[in-house]
């Protein structure tokens, strides 16, 4: 009985690795841990669960209502209870992007490409990302170049 339910477990741990964001493959482990007692490790699953969608319906609520540091909190515990899981960099990024924090969003992109350098949406994030932060940079030399010649005209 015991050793059906550790190959189980790893059968969980398999599908796992391959799609860390499929919430029933945690809770399917979780009531396999309670079975065998290791409730730590069931609880930590049952958070696993929760947590991926949680944390996206309480950010998108967030977004709405332009509590901006309170949905940087939100996708920063997302990243930090699944630090494999691409899916929160990005939302994370595209987050930034928004509120025209472009280098976070950079940065984001970074480490998620870095777990899976096939991730398109994430290559064209980061592309648009650069694309905005190099937009600014150029409007801010505009503006300081005018600013410059408007100083220099009493000369």
């Amino acid at each position: 009985m015991i050793k059906n339910i550790k190959e189980k477990i790893r059968e969980f741990d398999e599908m796992i690795k391959k799609y860390p964001t499929v919430k029933e493959f945690y809770l399917g482990r979780a009531n396999l841990y309670e079975e065998l007692k290791e409730y730590k490790k069931a609880i930590e699953d049952y958070k696993k669960a929760c947590i991926q969608y949680v944390w996206y319906d309480i950010a998108s609520i967030c977004k709405r209502n332009r509590l901006y540091k309170e949905v940087e909190d939100f996708y920063t515990n997302a990243i930090n209870s699944d630090k494999n899981n691409v899916k929160n960099y990005f939302c994370r990024a595209y987050f930034y992007m928004n509120i025209g924090e472009y280098k976070k969003g950079l940065s984001d992109c970074k480490k998620g490409l870095e777990l899976d350098s096939n991730k398109e949406s994430l290559s064209e994030l980061k592309e648009i990302l650069l694309e905005k932060l190099s937009k600014r940079v150029k409007q801010k030399n505009i503006i300081s170049n005018r600013k410059i010649k408007s100083s220099l005209k009493g000369y």
